[in-house]
């Protein structure tokens, strides 16, 4: 995991990979940032470390940059985290359809 920073900085650096995502303009994500709805209650994203920690986000996505070994993860709530993959590293995205009886 990368030091944090601010969230502006990482829409700026990520914004390519976030206009193909979200199929909108990179000025858009810029300078309007992300939207509510640019998240889901039924996703989630999980980084799994070759040594068996995993970290999991709660309405999340992940964009990936293989060539860079970098990845970034960018939750409704609790910010955008981005991180060094390794050798093994996986960052899956899920999505559950749930049903909860009520």
């Amino acid at each position: 995991m990368k030091a944090l920073r601010p969230p502006q900085e990482v829409l700026r650096d990520w914004s390519t990979e976030l206009s193909v995502k979200l199929g909108r303009s990179e000025d858009e994500i810029i300078t309007r940032g992300l939207f509510a709805d640019d998240f889901s209650a039924d996703s989630s994203v999980e980084v799994r470390h070759p040594s068996g920690m995993v970290v999991r986000f709660s309405l999340a996505f992940a964009t990936i940059r293989p060539a860079a070994k970098r990845a970034a993860v960018f939750t409704e709530h609790s910010g955008y985290v981005e991180f060094d993959l390794t050798v093994d590293s996986v960052v899956a995205e899920i999505h559950e359809n749930i049903y909860r009886q009520r």
